[in-house]
């Protein structure tokens, strides 16, 4: 049987030198810090989302929720862009202005397969900031400790309809989590992480990844 044709790849775009050095360096001082804070990162599955839970062969990470005394500013910086994040992502609909905020950091084998960031299918369950509110953009800002002391962990887009169990070279584009950097796409977009390598093991050294997930309600 003949190769189904996926569709075309989703919308994206990337901002880069995103958040002034001063900024930057500061929100990496208190990540690191927040190091205890951090739990094992899960997923949302089963019909609609409705179950949650850990899974080594689907993710391998940390997580925490929210950015302390750094959310004010950072949204005043992607509220700042959202006319090019929009664009980027290749959304119109209404301007979302809620911001959902978490950190992952990924250390040595950290990684995640193919998923998008909204349950699908009956009786989803909406994972927005607020009540009933609902992801429409995903956008990660990368920043690490230099020297950069880990490899691997790109972001890996998918073309619509792409057969995720049999890829194609053609079928994603994988985008480096580049110092500082923004990286924006649809919600609904099917997308992995790679794999991580951090030799030193040491949390500092990880891949830190600010997820800002832009929030509206639906009708």
């Amino acid at each position: 049987m003949g190769r189904t044709n996926p569709g075309p790849m989703p919308p994206y775009g990337i901002i880069q030198e995103f958040l002034p050095d001063e900024l930057r360096v500061a929100l990496l001082d208190w990540t690191i810090e927040q190091e205890p804070a951090f739990a094992p990162a899960g997923f949302y599955y089963e019909e609609g989302g409705q179950e949650h839970g850990l899974d080594p062969e689907t993710r391998v990470g940390l997580k925490h929720f929210g950015i302390g005394p750094f959310e004010e500013p950072v949204a005043e910086r992607l509220l700042a862009r959202l006319p090019e994040i929009m664009a980027a992502a290749g959304y119109r609909g209404p301007e979302p202005r809620s911001i959902e905020f978490e950190i992952t950091a990924s250390g040595d084998g950290a990684h995640f397969a193919p998923h998008i960031d909204i349950p699908l299918g009956d009786g989803r369950r909406t994972v927005g900031r607020g009540e009933g509110e609902d992801r429409m953009i995903s956008s990660v800002y990368y920043f690490h400790r230099e020297p950069k002391s880990f490899s691997g962990g790109a972001l890996c887009l998918y073309r619509f309809g792409a057969d995720l169990e049999h890829p194609d070279a053609n079928d994603s584009v994988a985008i480096e989590p580049a110092q500082n950097s923004l990286v924006a796409f649809p919600s609904f977009a099917q997308h992995s992480v790679e794999a991580v390598c951090c030799p030193s093991g040491a949390f500092a050294d990880y891949r830190f990844g600010l997820n800002c997930f832009f929030c509206r309600r639906l009708g």
